[in-house]
Protein backbone atom coordinates (compact mmCIF):
# COMPACT_ATOMS: atom_id res chain seq x y z
CA UNK A 1 0.00 0.00 0.00
CA UNK A 2 1.58 3.32 -1.08
CA UNK A 3 0.53 7.14 -0.25
CA UNK A 4 -0.76 6.93 -4.08
CA UNK A 5 -3.31 4.37 -3.00
CA UNK A 6 -4.79 5.63 -0.21
CA UNK A 7 -5.35 8.85 -2.44
CA UNK A 8 -7.19 6.83 -4.34
CA UNK A 9 -8.73 5.41 -1.91
CA UNK A 10 -10.06 8.75 -0.35
CA UNK A 11 -10.15 11.03 -3.44
CA UNK A 12 -7.87 13.39 -2.02
CA UNK A 13 -4.46 14.32 -3.49
CA UNK A 14 -1.08 13.01 -2.82
CA UNK A 15 -0.12 15.69 -1.44
CA UNK A 16 -3.04 16.38 1.06
CA UNK A 17 -2.24 12.17 2.25
CA UNK A 18 1.26 13.35 2.84
CA UNK A 19 0.60 16.52 4.55
CA UNK A 20 -1.66 14.06 6.76
CA UNK A 21 0.38 11.19 7.50
CA UNK A 22 3.45 13.02 7.95
CA UNK A 23 2.21 15.77 9.71
CA UNK A 24 3.99 18.61 7.62
CA UNK A 25 0.89 20.88 7.71
CA UNK A 26 -2.28 21.35 8.75
CA UNK A 27 -5.15 19.13 6.55
CA UNK A 28 -8.99 19.57 7.24
CA UNK A 29 -10.82 17.40 9.88
CA UNK A 30 -12.50 15.77 7.10
CA UNK A 31 -9.68 14.65 5.03
CA UNK A 32 -7.79 13.57 8.23
CA UNK A 33 -9.92 11.24 9.03
CA UNK A 34 -10.43 9.82 5.50
CA UNK A 35 -6.89 9.20 5.77
CA UNK A 36 -6.90 7.67 8.95
CA UNK A 37 -9.82 5.27 8.05
CA UNK A 38 -8.21 4.25 5.37
CA UNK A 39 -4.38 3.52 6.98
CA UNK A 40 -7.22 1.61 9.13
CA UNK A 41 -8.15 -0.39 6.51
CA UNK A 42 -5.22 -1.24 4.91
CA UNK A 43 -2.53 -1.60 7.52
CA UNK A 44 -0.72 0.93 6.07
CA UNK A 45 2.85 1.64 7.46
CA UNK A 46 4.76 4.72 6.11
CA UNK A 47 8.12 3.99 5.28
CA UNK A 48 10.54 5.46 7.98
CA UNK A 49 13.91 5.71 5.41
CA UNK A 50 11.63 7.51 3.07
CA UNK A 51 9.88 9.99 5.94
CA UNK A 52 13.50 10.66 7.16
CA UNK A 53 15.01 12.03 3.71
CA UNK A 54 11.64 13.89 3.24
CA UNK A 55 11.28 15.72 6.68
CA UNK A 56 14.65 14.94 8.54
CA UNK A 57 12.24 13.39 11.21
CA UNK A 58 12.55 9.93 12.36
CA UNK A 59 8.54 10.07 14.33
CA UNK A 60 10.76 8.29 17.02
CA UNK A 61 10.76 9.74 20.64
CA UNK A 62 12.84 7.97 23.98
CA UNK A 63 12.03 8.29 27.50
CA UNK A 64 14.58 7.75 30.02
CA UNK A 65 14.10 6.36 33.02
CA UNK A 66 16.12 4.82 36.09
CA UNK A 67 16.24 1.70 37.05
CA UNK A 68 14.09 0.46 40.48
CA UNK A 69 14.63 -2.55 42.71
CA UNK A 70 12.62 -5.51 41.50
CA UNK A 71 8.90 -5.55 43.06
CA UNK A 72 9.29 -1.79 43.92
CA UNK A 73 6.13 0.10 43.25
CA UNK A 74 8.13 2.75 41.45
CA UNK A 75 8.03 0.79 38.85
CA UNK A 76 4.13 0.97 38.75
CA UNK A 77 4.31 4.56 38.62
CA UNK A 78 6.97 4.66 35.15
CA UNK A 79 4.51 2.16 33.89
CA UNK A 80 1.52 4.66 33.82
CA UNK A 81 4.25 7.78 33.00
CA UNK A 82 4.72 5.48 30.05
CA UNK A 83 1.13 4.50 28.98
CA UNK A 84 0.63 8.35 28.69
CA UNK A 85 3.15 9.20 26.85
CA UNK A 86 2.31 6.33 24.53
CA UNK A 87 -1.38 7.54 24.25
CA UNK A 88 -0.43 11.00 22.90
CA UNK A 89 2.27 10.40 20.80
CA UNK A 90 1.27 7.42 19.10
CA UNK A 91 -1.76 9.73 18.48
CA UNK A 92 0.48 11.77 16.37
CA UNK A 93 2.06 8.88 14.49
CA UNK A 94 5.28 8.76 16.85
CA UNK A 95 6.65 5.90 18.45
CA UNK A 96 7.97 5.73 21.94
CA UNK A 97 11.16 3.77 22.53
CA UNK A 98 11.90 3.07 26.42
CA UNK A 99 15.74 3.30 27.45
CA UNK A 100 16.56 3.03 31.08
CA UNK A 101 20.04 3.42 33.51
CA UNK A 102 21.14 2.65 36.65
CA UNK A 103 19.98 4.90 39.70
CA UNK A 104 22.00 7.27 40.76
CA UNK A 105 24.41 6.58 37.91
CA UNK A 106 25.27 9.48 35.73
CA UNK A 107 27.89 8.02 33.68
CA UNK A 108 25.96 5.23 32.71
CA UNK A 109 22.63 7.30 31.48
CA UNK A 110 25.09 9.40 29.41
CA UNK A 111 25.89 5.62 27.61
CA UNK A 112 22.39 4.74 27.33
CA UNK A 113 22.69 3.22 23.56
CA UNK A 114 19.54 5.65 22.77
CA UNK A 115 21.69 8.56 23.16
CA UNK A 116 24.22 7.40 20.62
CA UNK A 117 21.91 7.62 17.88
CA UNK A 118 20.98 10.87 16.14
CA UNK A 119 17.87 9.21 14.43
CA UNK A 120 15.81 10.15 17.29
CA UNK A 121 13.36 13.36 17.26
CA UNK A 122 13.21 14.43 21.22
CA UNK A 123 14.00 13.17 24.90
CA UNK A 124 11.57 12.89 28.02
CA UNK A 125 14.13 12.25 30.45
CA UNK A 126 13.60 11.50 34.20
CA UNK A 127 16.77 12.85 35.68
CA UNK A 128 19.56 11.03 37.56
CA UNK A 129 19.73 13.57 40.33
CA UNK A 130 18.25 17.38 41.10
CA UNK A 131 21.93 18.89 39.91
CA UNK A 132 21.63 20.96 36.71
CA UNK A 133 25.60 19.88 35.67
CA UNK A 134 23.99 16.18 35.37
CA UNK A 135 21.49 17.45 32.50
CA UNK A 136 23.61 19.29 30.80
CA UNK A 137 25.31 16.72 28.96
CA UNK A 138 22.39 14.88 27.48
CA UNK A 139 20.85 18.81 26.80
CA UNK A 140 24.57 19.12 24.68
CA UNK A 141 23.26 16.69 22.40
CA UNK A 142 21.08 19.69 21.01
CA UNK A 143 17.40 17.19 20.37
CA UNK A 144 14.02 19.06 22.20
CA UNK A 145 14.05 17.83 25.83
CA UNK A 146 11.39 17.87 28.92
CA UNK A 147 12.03 16.29 32.02
CA UNK A 148 9.52 14.33 34.03
CA UNK A 149 8.55 13.46 37.32
CA UNK A 150 11.59 14.98 38.74
CA UNK A 151 12.85 18.80 38.60
CA UNK A 152 16.11 20.44 38.34
CA UNK A 153 16.91 23.92 40.23
CA UNK A 154 18.14 26.63 37.56
CA UNK A 155 17.27 24.55 34.92
CA UNK A 156 15.50 26.32 31.89
CA UNK A 157 13.76 23.48 30.66
CA UNK A 158 10.41 22.70 30.21
CA UNK A 159 10.13 20.03 33.60
CA UNK A 160 6.60 18.40 34.28
CA UNK A 161 6.45 16.87 37.90
CA UNK A 162 3.82 16.43 40.87
CA UNK A 163 3.27 18.90 43.63
CA UNK A 164 5.21 16.30 46.02
CA UNK A 165 5.76 18.61 48.79
CA UNK A 166 2.12 20.59 49.03
CA UNK A 167 1.00 16.93 49.23
CA UNK A 168 3.09 15.44 51.69
CA UNK A 169 2.73 18.53 53.87
CA UNK A 170 -1.25 17.66 53.68
CA UNK A 171 -1.19 13.97 54.70
CA UNK A 172 1.15 15.06 57.95
CA UNK A 173 -1.20 17.41 58.87
CA UNK A 174 -4.18 14.60 58.30
CA UNK A 175 -1.91 12.73 60.52
CA UNK A 176 -1.79 15.22 62.82
CA UNK A 177 -5.37 16.11 63.33
CA UNK A 178 -6.23 12.14 63.20
CA UNK A 179 -4.30 12.09 66.62
CA UNK A 180 -0.41 11.66 65.70
CA UNK A 181 2.39 13.66 67.63
CA UNK A 182 5.40 12.00 67.41
CA UNK A 183 5.29 11.61 63.33
CA UNK A 184 8.11 9.92 62.04
CA UNK A 185 9.24 9.94 58.24
CA UNK A 186 10.37 6.83 55.83
CA UNK A 187 11.87 7.98 52.96
CA UNK A 188 14.87 7.55 50.89
CA UNK A 189 17.95 9.52 50.29
CA UNK A 190 18.07 12.93 48.90
CA UNK A 191 19.58 12.25 45.38
CA UNK A 192 16.52 13.50 43.47
CA UNK A 193 13.52 16.34 43.45
CA UNK A 194 11.29 14.22 44.89
CA UNK A 195 13.02 12.59 47.44
CA UNK A 196 13.87 16.12 48.63
CA UNK A 197 10.14 17.78 47.92
CA UNK A 198 8.50 14.68 49.92
CA UNK A 199 10.83 15.31 53.03
CA UNK A 200 10.57 19.27 52.65
CA UNK A 201 6.37 18.65 53.17
CA UNK A 202 6.63 16.82 55.97
CA UNK A 203 9.21 19.83 57.64
CA UNK A 204 7.15 21.72 56.64
CA UNK A 205 3.99 20.77 58.33
CA UNK A 206 6.15 19.41 61.41
CA UNK A 207 7.02 23.22 61.50
CA UNK A 208 3.32 24.36 61.17
CA UNK A 209 2.17 22.19 63.57
CA UNK A 210 4.90 23.56 66.41
CA UNK A 211 6.03 19.65 66.47
CA UNK A 212 9.44 19.16 67.03
CA UNK A 213 11.48 17.42 63.96
CA UNK A 214 12.79 14.47 66.45
CA UNK A 215 15.67 13.28 63.93
CA UNK A 216 15.27 9.74 65.91
CA UNK A 217 12.16 9.60 63.82
CA UNK A 218 13.61 10.40 60.49
CA UNK A 219 14.83 7.69 58.56
CA UNK A 220 16.28 8.42 54.98
CA UNK A 221 16.96 4.45 53.81
CA UNK A 222 19.29 3.58 50.36
CA UNK A 223 16.59 2.77 48.44
CA UNK A 224 13.01 1.67 48.69
CA UNK A 225 12.64 -1.83 49.52
CA UNK A 226 10.30 -3.69 51.47
CA UNK A 227 13.47 -4.55 53.92
CA UNK A 228 14.20 -1.26 54.13
CA UNK A 229 10.30 0.13 55.16
CA UNK A 230 10.57 -2.85 57.87
CA UNK A 231 14.14 -1.62 59.02
CA UNK A 232 12.80 1.37 59.89
CA UNK A 233 9.41 0.77 61.58
CA UNK A 234 11.51 -1.81 63.84
CA UNK A 235 13.39 0.74 65.07
CA UNK A 236 10.69 3.75 65.10
CA UNK A 237 8.20 1.49 67.71
CA UNK A 238 11.31 1.37 69.88
CA UNK A 239 11.48 5.09 69.20
CA UNK A 240 7.88 5.55 70.46
CA UNK A 241 6.49 6.74 67.20
CA UNK A 242 2.48 6.73 66.81
CA UNK A 243 2.45 8.43 63.57
CA UNK A 244 4.15 7.46 59.96
CA UNK A 245 4.09 9.32 56.63
CA UNK A 246 5.91 6.92 54.33
CA UNK A 247 7.71 9.07 51.44
CA UNK A 248 7.29 5.71 49.26
CA UNK A 249 4.42 2.89 48.83
CA UNK A 250 6.99 -0.22 48.75
CA UNK A 251 8.27 1.61 52.13
CA UNK A 252 5.10 2.05 53.37
CA UNK A 253 4.45 -1.72 53.12
CA UNK A 254 7.22 -3.06 54.30
CA UNK A 255 6.39 -0.85 57.19
CA UNK A 256 2.56 -2.28 57.70
CA UNK A 257 4.20 -5.52 57.33
CA UNK A 258 6.59 -5.04 60.54
CA UNK A 259 3.54 -3.85 62.46
CA UNK A 260 1.65 -6.24 62.20
CA UNK A 261 3.96 -8.66 62.98
CA UNK A 262 4.72 -6.93 66.17
CA UNK A 263 0.50 -6.99 66.60
CA UNK A 264 0.94 -3.34 66.84
CA UNK A 265 -2.85 -1.87 65.82
CA UNK A 266 -3.23 0.48 62.89
CA UNK A 267 -4.06 2.60 63.26
CA UNK A 268 -5.36 2.01 66.63
CA UNK A 269 -1.74 2.38 68.36
CA UNK A 270 0.09 4.21 65.34
CA UNK A 271 -1.48 5.41 62.03
CA UNK A 272 0.30 5.70 58.72
CA UNK A 273 -0.17 7.18 55.49
CA UNK A 274 1.73 6.52 52.39
CA UNK A 275 2.80 7.95 48.69
CA UNK A 276 1.55 6.44 46.17
CA UNK A 277 -1.60 4.52 45.51
CA UNK A 278 -2.18 1.07 43.84
CA UNK A 279 -4.28 -1.94 43.84
CA UNK A 280 -3.13 -3.54 46.46
CA UNK A 281 -3.64 -0.72 48.80
CA UNK A 282 -7.61 -1.13 48.87
CA UNK A 283 -6.27 -4.40 50.39
CA UNK A 284 -4.25 -3.79 53.16
CA UNK A 285 -4.91 -4.36 56.52
CA UNK A 286 -6.64 -1.58 57.40
CA UNK A 287 -6.77 -0.48 53.50
CA UNK A 288 -4.16 2.62 53.25
CA UNK A 289 -4.59 6.29 53.38
CA UNK A 290 -2.33 7.43 50.30
CA UNK A 291 -1.51 9.94 47.96
CA UNK A 292 -2.68 9.26 44.00
CA UNK A 293 -0.05 10.86 41.96
CA UNK A 294 -1.36 11.28 38.08
CA UNK A 295 1.31 9.99 36.68
CA UNK A 296 -0.64 8.97 33.09
CA UNK A 297 -1.12 12.60 33.11
CA UNK A 298 2.22 13.66 33.51
CA UNK A 299 3.43 11.26 30.63
CA UNK A 300 0.93 13.00 28.55
CA UNK A 301 1.24 16.56 29.60
CA UNK A 302 5.34 16.49 29.25
CA UNK A 303 4.90 14.41 25.57
CA UNK A 304 2.77 17.24 24.81
CA UNK A 305 5.39 19.73 25.40
CA UNK A 306 7.69 17.76 23.58
CA UNK A 307 6.27 17.60 20.27
CA UNK A 308 5.25 21.32 20.44
CA UNK A 309 9.22 21.87 20.87
CA UNK A 310 9.75 19.46 18.08
CA UNK A 311 7.57 21.73 15.95
CA UNK A 312 9.72 24.48 16.73
CA UNK A 313 8.09 26.20 18.96
CA UNK A 314 9.60 28.22 21.35
CA UNK A 315 8.40 27.23 25.04
CA UNK A 316 8.53 28.83 28.43
CA UNK A 317 10.51 27.15 30.17
CA UNK A 318 8.24 26.82 33.43
CA UNK A 319 7.98 23.96 35.44
CA UNK A 320 4.44 22.20 35.12
CA UNK A 321 2.83 20.90 38.49
CA UNK A 322 0.09 17.30 38.07
CA UNK A 323 -1.81 17.94 41.05
CA UNK A 324 -1.60 14.59 43.20
CA UNK A 325 -4.68 13.65 45.24
CA UNK A 326 -4.64 12.30 49.19
CA UNK A 327 -7.23 9.01 49.16
CA UNK A 328 -8.83 8.42 52.24
CA UNK A 329 -8.89 5.49 53.76
CA UNK A 330 -8.50 3.87 57.07
CA UNK A 331 -4.95 3.73 57.96
CA UNK A 332 -4.23 7.04 59.00
CA UNK A 333 -6.70 7.20 61.86
CA UNK A 334 -8.33 8.57 64.28
CA UNK A 335 -5.79 6.93 66.71
CA UNK A 336 -7.57 5.17 68.93
CA UNK A 337 -9.99 3.38 67.24
CA UNK A 338 -10.21 0.12 65.23
CA UNK A 339 -11.39 0.93 61.97
CA UNK A 340 -14.21 -1.41 60.57
CA UNK A 341 -15.58 -1.18 55.99
CA UNK A 342 -13.83 -0.06 53.55
CA UNK A 343 -14.62 3.13 52.46
CA UNK A 344 -12.62 5.47 50.35
CA UNK A 345 -12.68 8.97 49.41
CA UNK A 346 -10.29 11.53 47.19
CA UNK A 347 -9.31 14.90 48.21
CA UNK A 348 -7.50 17.20 45.53
CA UNK A 349 -4.67 19.56 46.37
Amino acid sequence: MSIKQIAEMTGLSMTTVSHAINGTRTVSRRSLALVQEAIEKTNYRPNLAAQMMKTHRSKTVTIIIPETEPNNSTNCFYFDVLNGAKSCLEGKGYELIVSTYPEYDVGKLMKTSVLQHKWIDGILLVPASDRLEDVEPIRAIGLPLVLVDRWVQGCDLPQVTSNNREVSAEAVRLLYQSGGRRIAFIGSQMHNSTALDRFQGYCDAMDELGLKKDESLIFRMPGHSLDYGYEAASSLLERGADAIFAANSTLCLGAMKRLNEKRVSIPKDVSIIGFDDYAWTEVTNPPLTAVTQDANSMGRRASELLLRLIAGEALDNSRISIPAKLTIRQSHGPRGETPSGNTAKATDF
